[in-house]
């Protein structure tokens, strides 16, 4: 296994590894991350966790060198981890959600023994709703994963037992950002935004866990230029008279914050319009913003030597973006991969397209 390390790993260790907010599209101030070290094992038995064998560097795959471990994950093997969560009861009206980034493949969540959650899919966030496991001071979190990797036909993007060619070191486990965070009971758990470039607005959704009514306001450079308010999972309309369009040459973003009940939210958006309209020669042609716009980009497969799909840190990502940027380039095809979704703001904030892949999984390739 890969041994080389980038520039972005000197400084990260247990105290120091990717503590930035990890959802900013849905900005709330309670946040506690989890990312560090926990205990792991390797075991053949789905029974609870034996003895660990160690300690793993979260978020970090125990295939790469970051992780501190260094083994790979067969399919027949189940991958645990362990560590306490000492937090207050909560309150009346109060629940504690706990965040997973991703966990590659399977992963069946315990707090204090008792199951809690479970997942499947290794590219998307999942959530739970711990509140009603939890005792005062110190708890037991305790997660156990499967990945059966390339020998189904889970999701699996460019990952193989056997890497070579155009596959590369399967990885597995808890491989972007875990965190907590304490909520009212009815909170927003979504803000859904639709520009709408050609009548001058945005429809934004709010979700919510009940039906409830919220207000908010968009902000532009810092100054509030509309107020809106509406009910929870009703789409409503937000006008923006002579709107700021996002571009990779300009990549204006407008600020929003909501308020329902006892929750408050922020998050962003973008106006901006992709199309495919016909050219002035008759062909078809990609449109940015109602014109044409040559979108010249690189195959981004965001792997890194000593961490595989996890980026050694934020400023890791912020370097590659703009070092595309730097050479030219305004688009980045993110290839049979999902990132974490800070990798989506950077590239919003600092001016970048992005053309995401699904991630392949199937049947093995049959080729001619």
């Amino acid at each position: 296994m890969n041994q080389l390390r980038t520039e972005f790993s000197r400084q990260i260790s247990d105290q120091n590894v990717l503590n930035e907010y990890p959802r900013p599209s849905l900005v709330r101030s309670s946040y506690l991350n989890l990312n560090g070290l926990w205990d792991y094992a390797i075991t053949k038995d789905g029974a609870l966790m034996p003895e660990p064998d160690g300690q793993i560097l979260v978020p970090f795959s125990p295939e790469c060198a970051l992780s501190g471990v260094m083994r790979r994950l067969m399919p027949d093997e189940f991958l645990w981890y362990r560590r306490t969560l000492s937090v207050p009861r909560p309150q009346p009206g109060k629940r504690l959600l706990l965040h997973f980034g991703a966990a590659d493949q399977e992963a069946l969540l315990f707090v204090n023994r008792q199951e809690a959650a479970f997942h499947q899919g290794g590219y998307l966030p999942f959530s739970a709703d711990i509140t009603d496991f939890l005792a005062s001071g110190d708890n037991e979190l305790l997660i156990r994963i499967r990945d059966v990797s390339d020998t189904s036909w889970h999701a699996r993007g460019k990952q193989s037992l056997h890497p070579g060619g155009m596959f590369y070191t399967a990885h597995s486990g808890l491989w972007q950002t875990v965190w907590a965070e304490m909520v009212p009971d009815n909170y927003i758990d979504g803000l859904f935004f639709l520009p709408d470039f050609d009548r001058s607005l945005v429809r934004l959704r709010v979700s919510s866990i009940e039906t409830s009514p919220f207000r908010g306001g968009v902000l532009a450079e810092g100054k509030e230029i509309a107020a809106f308010s509406g009910s929870s999972d009703a789409p409503i309309e937000i006008p923006l008279p002579g709107f700021r369009p996002w571009s990779p040459e300009d990549p204006f973003l407008y600020q929003v914050w909501v308020e329902m009940g006892a929750d408050r939210v922020s998050g962003y958006f973008a106006m901006r319009k992709c199309s495919v309209q016909t050219g002035a020669d008759g062909l078809p042609r990609l449109f940015f913003n109602g014109r044409p716009y040559f979108q010249a980009g690189v195959l981004d497969q965001g792997y890194w030597p000593e961490s595989l799909c996890t980026a050694p840190s934020d400023e890791a990502m912020v370097a590659d973006i703009l070092r595309m940027k730097e050479l030219g380039f305004n688009m980045l095809r993110k290839h049979a991969k999902i990132e974490p979704e800070r990798f989506y703001y950077h590239c919003d904030r600092l001016g970048m397209l992005v053309w995401q892949d699904m991630v392949n999984g199937g049947a093995p390739y049959r080729s001619w």
